[in-house]
């Protein structure tokens, strides 16, 4: 009776345990240590209630392998102290994800959660229009007027004592503004709204108006850039369902993309190539800029590549780097030189992993909601993800929270649009005489006929 009552409600508690322990995680301290033991004490708590360590998810092996790197590199750390915030900022994000996944099992509690993610990105995004410092080369006049009449608030954050910078500003709001985005244009075309819908259109605007002027101030090329070409994807998405082969063009869309970064960075590093030897400092928030930190960022995942040189080491390990860059303006050249080359591969084994699933809640899902939070969240980490190839929110970064908040969101959709699927459609045996596999074998002689006349030729 009494585990009965604990496995009902221990999601709920571990949930709120997580929550309630997270300032020791966010602003941890070597004096606090004992509070990451909670973390382990509840895995053994689920096991014990709930027969599981955690909830299973699609992408339980690369966060695994993500979290092996951690616990080499935390090991390997050369100073401990300098790399406890960002190792307790990754421990902390993992477990936030999974207590997260396991609470949001119901329809209701997922409308709750992303209600409280646009409501963060919304606060988010007034506190970093504050507490960003005002520059003033390389940027839009107009643009920076506006900015100075803003007041700057200091929040004295360890950290963020130059303020918060721009570019992380922007880069995180591109995680919420397509939902608030695709929110406000499903309410606005909906009709017959009730009061809640009416009060929701009215807040998801006034939302998209504020996150979208904070991101136009922070001038963050990178943030602009990957919400730009993200919604030129999706458009194309868009368009590409009218047609039948859409997996052959979808493949063709991303083979050229990936192509045309690539031939487009390697033709501008050869044509500024002398421009590359004197230093950091002449190019300095440009693409050249990126270009010389990649180019010192090599060499250090060469000589590391297994486990990198841990945590928040990159600032203090490349002298030419001053220590408020932090890091190697690409989020996985950068994990990789901090966590070695598995860890990056992870990491972008979870991104396409969270496409997948946004993918597979669109095509599946019978709730039109569920269908447009997923487009909205999938079109947001999109954006997120070339946003990543010019600049980095590093492993166990403070604000790196709205990222993990998002990976459980789409994850604990996905669960739920599988679970409704099974419930309502119970998977069927073939009948009788029909294997699966008996369509492959039927075909296989004919291709063996055409594969030996090619052979021929």
């Amino acid at each position: 009776m009494i585990k009965t009552k604990a496995d009902k409600w221990f999601d709920s508690v571990q949930a709120a345990a997580i929550i309630a322990v997270s300032p020791w995680f966010i602003f941890p301290s070597p004096w606090t240590w004992w509070v990451f033991l909670s973390i382990p004490l509840l895995l053994i708590a689920r096991k014990a209630i709930k027969n599981e360590f955690m909830v299973p998810t699609l992408i339980d092996i690369p966060v695994w392998i993500f979290l092996t790197a951690l616990l080499v590199t935390t090991l390997r750390a050369a100073n401990f102290f300098h790399s406890l915030p960002k190792i307790a900022g990754v421990l902390y994000a993992a477990a936030f994800f999974y207590s997260l996944t396991a609470f949001l099992k119901t329809g209701k509690s997922i409308k709750w959660a992303l209600a409280l993610f646009m409501t963060g990105g919304v606060g988010f995004s007034i506190i970093g229009l504050l507490g960003m410092p005002t520059f003033t080369e390389k940027h839009l006049g107009l643009l920076m007027r506006i900015k100075e009449k803003i007041p700057r608030l200091n929040f004295g954050l360890p950290g963020a004592d130059l303020g918060f910078a721009p570019t992380v500003v922007g880069g995180m709001l591109l995680l919420v503004i397509p939902l608030l985005f695709v929110c406000f244009i499903y309410l606005w075309i909906k009709k017959n709204k009730n009061r809640i819908e009416k009060l929701s259109l009215v807040l998801s605007g006034g939302s998209l108006l504020i996150t979208g002027s904070v991101l136009l101030l922070t001038q963050s090329r990178g943030a602009w850039g990957g919400l730009f070409i993200s919604t030129v994807i999706m458009g194309i998405m868009g368009m590409m369902m009218r047609f039948k082969r859409k997996k052959i063009l979808a493949a063709a869309l991303i083979g050229l993309l990936a192509i045309g970064i690539l031939a487009g960075t390697g033709i501008y590093s050869i044509l500024h190539a002398e421009q590359l030897k004197p230093g950091l400092k002449q190019a300095e928030g440009t693409l050249l800029f990126r270009v010389q930190l990649w180019d010192l960022a090599i060499p250090i995942i060469k000589e590391h590549p297994m486990w990198g040189i841990g945590l928040n080491n990159f600032r203090i390990q490349v002298p030419e780097v001053r220590f408020f860059l932090s890091h190697a303006h690409n989020q996985f050249i950068h994990t990789a030189v901090e966590m070695g080359i598995p860890a990056a591969i992870a990491y972008i084994a979870i991104l396409f992993l969270m496409g997948y699933m946004c993918i597979q809640v669109w095509k599946n899902s019978n709730d039109t909601w569920m269908k447009i939070v997923a487009l909205g969240l999938g079109w947001g980490q999109l954006a997120h993800l070339f946003f990543c190839l010019t600049d980095a929110i590093p492993p166990g970064a403070k604000v790196g929270i709205l990222t993990w908040f998002s990976f459980a969101s789409i994850t604990a959709i996905y669960n739920l649009t599988i679970s409704l699927n099974e419930t309502k459609t119970p998977a069927q045996p073939p009948p009788a005489g029909q294997n699966p596999f008996e369509k492959v074998f039927r075909h296989l002689p004919k291709l063996f006929v055409k594969t030996s006349k090619v052979s021929h030729i």
